[in-house]
């Protein structure tokens, strides 16, 4: 089955660009940059490199956008033109742009100017091609190496590559340089090249046709006559491996036909049928980033020894809420490759850091979050990746009371809210296993943590305090999140009449239509509609949960009218689909959850029920079971669930246990329209 066929590789690599509505969604504020920041690159599933045309704008090196971190894009005008093709892109990161994008790769002859235009983009997965000046450029990616291939118009062309080149070229970003440590001939025909960048080390093999000139810092490839044809290998470990990477290398049309049957697998885990083609588009488009990172380069950790290392965890606090459930929901080798290196990590360091970048900066986001790695190792558990639950809770315990949290676990306090109820509710859930498998002391020790959380709600707003800080949002976005004991929560907000009035405000049901922000220097404008407690309306990922807390409350009703109108207006089609910041897929990938009616809580054996957006899919599971869903009565106006069943068993209070979805079977939802009966 040709599922490539459905994707646009250029899915989220421009402004968003939401489709107008007068209806709930024009209520909703966006408070991060409207742009979903991923990029073009040629790639393969948790590829360990990509390869991407490269103009040094923001933050992937694609695109002609400057920083950005709210409103609008700012416009970047030197970032229109392309400088060359580099190696190792962010995946719709936001302020992470300081590195990757090495080993400049530029076609070009020695007329030609530094930047150039470039036209007739092209690409499908695993392939991206273009033209500048009279020179076609074609990439393509294997798994730890990639292709490149450059027909020239004329003779005289020459192809140099740049190994001081890192991060971006914006007018505000960083003049950084990679440290070059050595470029050496190997024998005719190849060359190696090492360098530092980050702290760490990259090791590249490089093979050619033609003639080359090496220097300190770069490599000129010349005399191929007019077509170029080059092999770049990357290895974290040696100049050594990375020459083995090389020779096991086929040709371009070889590796590009692999990176396409190799997409075509790893879509295929979930199949959709509809007549609608754009629906599908949007579909796979999404599918297809949210498998982009992490990047699997097993057996060449910089951290700790041989083994799963599957790095690139550039955000850990947006991927563990739907990223990582939906890569182990589908795919059991990527998915125990996670958490076994969660579980390295931890081993190694006595924590587990928020993100693992190709850097040796683990704590370079300590400010983000707590502990969400082991959410992730929780999920492996529950979803039965991982079948002995001894080295997850140790891990966990080990994390909790690492260094780093002392001001929780002795103090009862964090410097952010929403960190307190990171690890109280990551309490709660450890103290659950440590009870299901007779570890009593843990679970009590743990149980007393986690009542630490009920100190930061104010019970006259029924709201989270307003003195803290809260990470990439409000203090409304973590008030409406779920929390493992939801009745004590909506006793909290003084009971379900009232728990349901400030979600219908935070929702801006009975609200005036707001004015999105366009400049990022009117910081009053934004913080003060901040202020008002409005729902991001999926262009960040702190309040992607908040819809479906209205199940708790007994209306579910209203769960179903914010995601389908989100996932109609706010994520559309081509390089404006996305509403914000893809953060590593974290936004794709709670689309396709929503496509099939479904929210993972991460950490927990339980799925929610929204609203499926899929007339049927059939998803091939982890388990190696097969799960069948279907909408009867499905449409654009019926949109809200009459009843659902699990194999002919009717599913009480929209919720299922994930250890049993993830034995399979038929989900069915039965679908009606806003009057009907």
């Amino acid at each position: 089955m040709d599922l490539c066929r459905y994707v646009d590789v250029f899915h989220g690599t421009g402004e968003s660009a939401p489709e107008k509505t007068d209806e709930i969604a024009a209520r909703w504020f966006f408070i991060k940059a409207q742009c979903g920041n991923t990029s073009p690159g040629a790639t393969l599933p948790f590829g360990g490199i990509s390869v991407s045309p490269y103009t040094g704008g923001y933050p992937t090196g694609y695109t002609d956008h400057e920083f950005n971190y709210h409103s609008k894009v700012k416009k970047c005008p030197s970032c229109k033109k392309l400088l060359g093709f580099t190696h190792l892109q962010q995946s719709g990161t936001g302020a992470i742009g300081v590195y990757y994008n090495y080993a400049l790769t530029v076609p070009c002859y020695e007329s030609s100017p530094e930047r150039r235009d470039f036209t007739d983009e092209k690409a499908r997965p695993g392939y991206y091609s273009c033209k500048t000046e009279d020179i076609l450029c074609e990439l393509t990616a294997g798994k730890k190496s990639v292709c490149h291939r450059y027909t020239f118009g004329k003779d005289e062309g020459r192809v140099k590559i740049d190994f001081t080149n890192m991060g971006l070229k914006t007018a505000e970003s960083k003049a950084e340089k990679a440290e070059v440590l050595y470029i050496e001939p190997v024998n005719e025909g190849i060359i190696s090249a090492g360098i530092r960048a980050e702290g760490i080390k990259l090791h590249f093999a490089v093979s050619f046709n033609g003639k080359a000139e090496t220097g300190d810092t770069s490599v000129i490839i010349k005399d191929f006559g007019r077509q170029a044809d080059l092999k770049i290998a990357l290895s974290f470990k040696s100049r050594e491996h990375a020459l083995e990477i090389l020779k096991e290398t086929g040709d371009f049309d070889s590796v590009s036909k692999t990176a396409y049957e190799t997409w075509n697998r790893y879509l295929s885990a979930i199949t959709i049928e509809s007549e609608d083609d754009k629906f599908k588009s949007i579909f796979y488009s999404n599918l297809y980033h949210s498998l982009v990172k992490p990047c699997d380069r097993s057996d060449e950790s910089f951290v700790y020894g041989d083994g799963s290392f599957m790095a690139d965890f550039a955000t850990l606090w947006d991927v563990y809420k739907t990223q990582i459930p939906l890569v182990m929901m589908l795919y059991r080798d990527e998915g125990l490759k996670i958490a076994d290196t969660l579980l390295a990590l931890c081993n190694k360091l006595g924590y587990i850091p928020n993100n693992l970048c190709f850097s040796d900066d683990y704590n370079n986001h300590s400010t983000q979050a707590r502990c969400l790695g082991d959410y992730a190792l929780l999920t492996a558990y529950r979803y039965g990746l991982i079948e002995d639950p001894a080295p997850v809770l140790k891990a966990a315990e080990k994390d909790i009371f690492s260094e780093g949290n002392r001001d929780f676990t002795e103090e009862g306090k964090c410097p952010s809210a929403s960190m307190v109820l990171d690890l109280a509710e990551l309490c709660k859930l450890c103290a659950e296993l440590a009870r299901e498998n007779g570890n009593s002391e843990l679970a009590e020790k743990l149980t007393a943590l986690s009542e630490t959380e009920k100190k930061f709600f104010d019970r006259e707003t029924g709201l989270l305090t307003a003195d803290s800080e809260y990470y990439e949002g409000t203090l409304y976005n973590y008030s409406f999140r779920q929390m493992t004991d939801m009745d004590e929560r909506i006793n909290l907000a003084g009971g379900k009449e009232r728990f349901i009035n400030l979600l219908d405000k935070f929702f801006g049901y009975g609200e005036p239509p707001v004015t999105q922000p366009e400049d990022s220097r009117d910081g009053d404008y934004i913080a003060k509609t901040m202020q008002k407690g409005i729902f991001e309306g999926f262009n960040n990922e702190p309040d992607t949960e908040a819809p479906f807390s209205y199940i708790y409350a007994g209306q579910h009703d209203r769960t179903c009218e914010i995601i389908r109108a989100g996932m109609r207006y706010m994520f559309t089609s081509g390089p404006g689909g996305l509403p914000g910041n893809n953060d590593s897929g974290a936004l794709s990938s709670y689309y396709v959850f929503m496509a099939l009616g479904l929210f993972p809580l991460a950490g927990k054996d339980l799925f929610l029920i929204g609203s499926p957006l899929a007339d049927t899919a059939e998803v091939k599971l982890s388990s190696g079971n097969t799960l069948v869903i279907t909408a009867e009565n499905n449409s654009p106006d019926n949109i809200y669930v009459s009843a659902v069943s699990f194999n002919g068993v009717p599913v009480e209070n929209y919720m299922i246990k994930a250890s049993e979805l993830m034995k399979g079977g038929e989900l069915k939802f039965i679908m009606r329209g806003k009057n009907d009966v």
